[in-house]
């Protein structure tokens, strides 16, 4: 049997991928208006110049840096699901978990990309949906496969899914807009519930203390 083995990412990657955390670190804590490319370029310990090399302006880093975190969101929440039970509502709880934890450890970035920056215009707009269309295609996913095993009865999971995240954006978006929010995990118990007797289930019981 034929193992794939993995590739070590190029030179080029891993700079990149630096640039990247750093700016992560250096928007969360400035803000985009006040960040500087020499802010990120300090931050990452390369040269402004080099800076530019991998990234024409602060604009395509910070969109490059909400691919990023997309990519990052996605790869969570599927090892959730790969982690969690068996049944989908496990797979499904975990996943919107897993999505909840990183939106809050990363508040100061996730609130510039749907709150602070509508300067950056149509840009921004993409980057918003193609995370919206990421996380709903996970959903019907998991959808599809609940009504393949007979689990669940709902003729257009695209709309179901589509639905969920426009409310999980609704959310997250007034948790946002809070100053001093409580932790967004607080909310998902409520959310997640919801969100299941929307297609006519109920959530399993948790064992006590989980």
């Amino acid at each position: 049997m034929n193992v794939k083995k993995k590739t070590r990412p190029t030179r080029s990657e891993t700079t990149r991928r630096r640039i990247v955390d750093a700016a992560l670190r250096v928007f969360a804590r400035r803000g985009y208006h006040e960040a500087t490319m020499d802010d990120i370029a300090a931050a990452s310990r390369l040269s402004k110049g080099a800076l530019y090399l991998y990234f024409p302006s602060k604009q395509d880093l910070f969109l490059s840096l909400i691919d990023s975190l997309a990519d990052m969101l996605v790869r969570r929440m599927e090892a959730a699901m790969n982690a969690a039970g068996p049944s989908r509502r496990q797979k499904l709880r975990a996943a919107l978990e897993a999505g909840f934890r990183l939106f809050e450890r990363h508040r100061p970035v996730v609130r510039l990309i749907f709150l602070k920056l509508a300067s950056l215009g149509p840009p921004l707009d993409v980057k918003q949906a193609e995370i919206q269309d990421r996380i709903a295609a996970l959903i019907q996913q998991e959808l599809d496969a609940a009504v393949a095993e007979g689990s669940l009865a709902v003729d257009d999971t695209e709309t179901v899914a589509r639905m969920w995240v426009g409310a999980i954006h609704a959310i997250l978006v007034d948790w946002l807009h809070q100053r001093k929010p409580l932790p967004l995990r607080q909310k998902f118990p409520t959310v997640y519930a919801t969100l299941l007797r929307s297609i006519g289930l109920e959530e399993i019981s948790r064992p006590v203390g989980r």
